[in-house]
């Protein structure tokens, strides 16, 4: 039994692994800069665990900054966007795909894209294979140094074919001056995502919780110093860790609880650097954080932030002249478990840290070792973690009960009246002969109510004086795991 156990929890993990792949594997960034046409621009495909890079000249969206991608599990490009408009994978408009991030600023940025990193991330929705989401952001003027409000979008992929449409589409759901560093992680119960959204120029955190039922605001924690980072905020690879670094800010580090989608134990390190700047990565390992100061990379110990180390300066090389310097901006940790860095100019190369788990100078970053077949600004796209599982054990693992098998059969679970007030009445049949357990989460999977259920009985009355108005999901199940019911439970 142990044996069988230990290849089905193998069994995911290497199902994970290789979807991340898939879905994280290309990069679409870049512009050919002449004229005339054809027109072009850069691929990246890292599917075989190293850097295949070529032109594509069939892309007629050029891409500035601003970049979002979304290929299937097995690497196939679905579709793209540069924040003005949304591709198919055939390079073409997507149906509804236009007029994205309604705003002055998109509106004179429409042929280039949009200038703003860290705005725009892309995830399937929670338990559905062809809805996707698109957070995105955009500025109302013409700055783009922050953002003035956050969409969303939903994009069905089963729709025109098979080629996608965007069924749904800038729907407001935050208005505030906001930090060009959005970023995402999976919730401990390994299927919903956590969104963090930084208020520009304060301490606050949006923290947004995406589910099955939709988009939600958890809570809005203050935390650390204010946040003015362009780029976006940094999770690891098991989402423990969450860093965030500009020059003005410095680098900000603080723990992630996966279940609760809180931060804790901020950490502050001042630099002194006055170099405009604003990328960072986490090692593989979680031990080594990189942030990228303009002529400078910065290596952090997590057991040592204090005692900092200069990996790389900026040794003066041009691409293809002056003033284009090959700098350091964004960066990105690949699942070749190498980091590649961007030069925040109009360039056509990418550096690169060969072993972002070494201390040092062994960490080995190789200036503008990785030449582009076109110009590029800073378009490294941001990719969530999408082989993050659950955290299995903890209280916030809430989508599971136990082995389920073949056998296992619905409790008919029915809920009325849904939405409730004070009361719900809970109707189910176990027809087993086996008591159950009625339990009830909140949004970030905190366990409110649990009650005994008993097969003898079909029905119980449910006070909810416990429960504060909002969603909520209900797990029923018999002391077999034979009979098993989900569903949602809203009061108002």
């Amino acid at each position: 039994m142990k044996k069988l156990f230990f290849i089905l929890i193998l069994a995911v993990v290497n199902s994970n692994y290789l979807q991340a792949q898939g879905q994280n594997n290309l990069w679409l960034m870049g512009y050919q800069n002449y004229n005339p046409l054809p027109w072009g621009a850069t691929n990246i495909d890292f599917l075989s665990n190293f850097p295949n890079v070529y032109f594509e000249p069939n892309r007629v969206m050029e891409i500035q900054i601003t970049s979002v991608s979304v290929a299937d599990s097995i690497g196939n490009l679905l579709f793209y966007s540069n924040g003005a408009w949304i591709a198919n994978r055939k390079n073409q408009l997507m149906v509804n795909g236009d007029s994205l991030n309604p705003s002055y600023y998109t509106t004179i940025s429409y042929q280039t894209g949009l200038r703003l990193i860290g705005s725009h991330i892309a995830v399937k929705m929670p338990s559905n294979d062809s809805l996707y989401y698109l957070i995105h952001q955009t500025d109302d003027f013409a700055n783009a140094t922050h953002d003035d409000k956050c969409y969303y979008s939903i994009i069905n992929m089963k729709a025109d074919s098979g080629y996608g449409a965007v069924i749904e589409k800038n729907h407001v759901f935050l208005v505030d001056s906001m930090a060009n560093c959005m970023s995402i992680c999976k919730h401990g119960n390994g299927r919903d995502w956590w969104i963090i959204i930084p208020q520009l120029n304060h301490s606050n955190y949006y923290i947004y919780l995406l589910t099955p039922y939709g988009l939600t605001l958890s809570t809005i924690q203050n935390i650390g110093i204010r946040s003015i980072s362009i780029g976006p905020g940094i999770f690891s690879r098991d989402g423990s860790l969450y860093a965030s670094y500009d020059t003005y800010t410095d680098l900000e580090v603080f723990d992630f609880d996966r279940c609760t989608g809180s931060f804790s134990n901020a950490r502050h390190v001042a630099i002194n650097d006055s170099m405009f700047g604003g990328g960072n990565e986490i090692s593989p390992n979680n031990r080594f954080i990189y942030a990228s100061s303009g002529k400078r990379v910065y290596q952090f110990d997590v057991n040592n932030l204090q005692n900092y180390k200069t990996v790389a300066e900026w040794d003066s090389f041009y691409s293809p002249s002056p003033p284009f310097a090959t700098l350091f901006l964004t960066q990105e940790l690949m699942q070749d478990n190498k980091i590649y860095i961007n030069t925040g100019n109009s360039t056509q190369y990418l550096h690169v840290i060969n072993y972002p788990d070494s201390l040092g100078l062994a960490c080995d970053l190789q200036q503008h070792s990785l030449q582009l077949p076109t110009y590029n600004s800073s378009s490294t796209p941001y990719f969530p973690n999408y082989s993050l599982g659950p955290v299995v054990g903890s209280i916030c693992d809430s989508l599971s009960v136990g082995i389920k098998d073949n056998n296992v059969q619905s409790a008919e679970l029915r809920l009325n009246p849904n939405p409730c007030h004070d009361n719900v009445w809970v109707n189910y049949l176990f027809p087993n002969n086996k008591d159950g357990w009625l339990e009830i989460y909140n949004s970030i999977g905190k366990l409110i109510i649990k009650r005994r259920m008993y097969w003898s009985s079909t029905q119980l009355l449910l006070y909810t004086s416990e429960l504060s108005s909002g969603i909520f999901f209900v797990k029923l199940y018999d002391d077999s795991k034979m009979y098993i019911s989900s569903g949602k439970l809203v009061k108002d």
